[in-house]
């Protein structure tokens, strides 16, 4: 993970040097994002809990798109930190991180993620018309654990910003898919906007620990960026 990581860098540290001229015979543009992400989910797959509200999250860093020779697609990439958090409520009695101190009580945790996240994907484009033109994404990504934090309550007893990073699970990888368009407002400068949804594959907790079955990552969020 770590060297893919790595490698996600390289490729937009080599996009920067090169944009708009050619890597291995395609073209390179380099671009920044900001992604307002209006949905975070912890989907359970097991019995005896369930989520319980969705926060608001956010994504920013540095896109890559390695484009094909027809100018109509490119394998797209790059580097972003990621920050998500959702809530998860407890019923059963034996399940959760702090069940044995719960009690038999029930049990909420507010959890904040944060990640270093290497998106790769294919994107397809339509001909450009008026200055407008639309893309579509399909593909997955990768990401490293690099911050986590919880509020739990249970009973009478509540704790904040309290620090999970051991007990959640350090990588995170899932499909991405997304929809939107480009308007070419300069030269060299496109305006990147669109929808884009991320379905986790990993199981973000880690059952040893949590004892819960398999818990998952999925994200909504606003694509806004720009190309230069």
């Amino acid at each position: 993970m770590k060297r893919i990581l790595v490698l996600g860098l390289l490729l937009a540290v080599s996009g920067a040097a090169m944009a708009q001229t050619e890597f291995r015979g395609r073209s390179v543009r380099l671009g920044f994002k900001l992604d307002p992400v209006f949905i975070n989910n912890l989907r359970p797959a097991d019995n005896g809990l369930e989520k319980d509200g969705s926060k608001f999250g956010f994504s920013y860093g540095l896109m890559a798109d390695f484009m094909f020779s027809d100018g109509r697609g490119a394998f797209a990439s790059g580097i972003e930190v990621t920050h998500a958090a959702a809530s998860l409520k407890y019923t059963d009695a034996n399940k959760g991180l702090r069940r044995a101190e719960a009690a038999g009580a029930e049990q909420v945790y507010d959890i904040r993620l944060q990640y270093i996240q290497v998106p790769l994907s294919i994107k397809l484009k339509t001909n450009p018309n008026n200055g407008l033109r639309y893309w579509g994404q399909f593909g997955t990504y990768l990401g490293q654990l690099i911050g986590a934090r919880a509020d739990w309550e249970y009973g009478s007893t509540s704790a904040t910003k309290q620090k999970i990073l051991k007990d959640v699970n350090p990588l995170n990888m899932g499909l991405l898919i997304g929809a939107g368009a480009e308007y070419h407002i300069a030269e060299k400068t496109d305006l990147f906007f669109g929808l884009g949804f991320e379905n986790g594959f990993t199981d973000v907790t880690r059952n040893k620990k949590w004892n819960d079955g398999k818990v998952t990552l999925n994200r909504w969020a606003l694509r806004l960026g720009v190309f230069f």
